[in-house]
């Protein structure tokens, strides 16, 4: 699969979570913010509908248990990890490897900021795989109201950095659209 087409069938996916989840991302009383976890599944179930069905779509699959070294350890602790991964189960290489996955619900604003482009290529070099991609969703919230501006960045194993710095994942208009379109199905 090209970059272009994996970036299309991601756009895809994102869209319709964010359409289809909306009130994941819309504060209520009482509540917090949702985690880069719960967000990296509800898109890997959206993700699972625009890969072929011979790919495994997995949140954080280690079958192995070991310990990644410091060198490839997603951030400067072992709790960032790829939060999202396709791939072919059991099996090791870049044709069995497709992508990983980081999100970010907000890393612009973050004290700690999250795990770099070249984290992700530490990772991607380390298991082989094809593609690697950080997504920063940038969630802002005010009062009952969400926003979204998700930027994301790209690495193939290749060539490295695809997008050496986060690029918006849509334009204004069409990011307007869905927000819009994501809070009529949400009320």
């Amino acid at each position: 699969m090209i970059l272009a087409d994996l970036q299309s069938r991601l756009r895809i996916a994102l869209t319709n979570t964010l359409v289809e989840e909306w009130t994941l991302f819309t504060p209520t009383t009482g509540t917090s913010r949702p985690s880069e976890r719960t967000i990296a599944f509800q898109l890997g179930w959206y993700v699972r509908q625009t890969v072929e069905r011979t790919w495994n779509v997995d949140s954080e699959y280690d079958r192995s248990g070991m310990m990644l070294e410091s060198s490839v350890q997603f951030g400067p602790d072992a709790g960032h990890v790829p939060n999202l991964i396709v791939h072919h189960r059991g099996l090791l290489g870049p044709e069995h490897n497709l992508l990983l996955v980081h999100v970010a619900v907000d890393s612009t604003t973050a004290d700690e900021p999250g795990p770099g482009i070249e984290t992700a290529q530490a990772l991607q070099r380390r298991f082989g795989y094809r593609y690697a991609m950080l997504l920063d969703l940038r969630l802002h919230t005010e009062g009952r109201r969400a926003s979204v501006t998700p930027y994301w960045q790209w690495a193939t194993l290749e060539h490295g950095p695809e997008t050496p710095e986060p690029v918006a994942v849509y334009t204004p208009r069409v990011l307007n659209e869905i927000t819009e379109r994501a809070r009529r199905a949400g009320d």
